[in-house]
């Protein structure tokens, strides 16, 4: 299993309790938001290292990529599966966000170089995959991930 393979499984471990509640496709989608936000906070870990031209670019498309998972996703998801009641949803959210806070947590405790790491790019890429993107944010995204992997290359 490549490191990330184990990336994505740490995330489906870690989110088992939301699973009963929330159902997995929405639960895969709060595990990948939360790897999108722990790279990107990464990458400011180390941007020092980096071309800043490449870092905008990457920070542009994750960043895209993250609004995109919250806002076209999970929290019409989470408003459909209360049945439009928006206190239950937002209840639900709450506890998404704390289930990424402890996703970063375990991962800083578990990652802790500060490099740009290819499995990054590929395990975001996976969660891509599980959504129709629209195309302004598919080109950031591929963008971000083509830099990320070419930055990866350097070192």
């Amino acid at each position: 299993m490549g490191m990330h393979k184990n990336l994505i499984f740490i995330f489906s471990l870690m989110c088992s309790p939301v699973i009963i509640a929330a159902g997995p496709a929405i639960n895969e989608i709060n595990s990948c938001l939360a790897l999108v936000d722990f790279v990107d906070i990464k990458l400011d870990e180390s941007s020092d290292q980096y071309d800043a031209g490449d870092m905008v670019r990457i920070h542009k498309g994750l960043s895209a990529y993250s609004e995109f998972l919250q806002h076209d996703i999970i929290t019409p998801k989470l408003l459909s599966m209360y049945g439009g009641n928006s206190d239950r949803a937002e209840l639900m959210q709450r506890l998404f966000e704390r289930q990424r806070k402890s996703f970063f947590r375990h991962l800083n405790e578990r990652y802790t170089q500060k490099k740009l790491l290819t499995d990054y790019a590929s395990a975001i890429n996976d969660c891509s995959g599980k959504t129709r993107l629209s195309v302004a944010v598919a080109e950031a995204l591929k963008t971000a991930l083509d830099n990320m992997e070419m930055l990866a290359m350097q070192k």
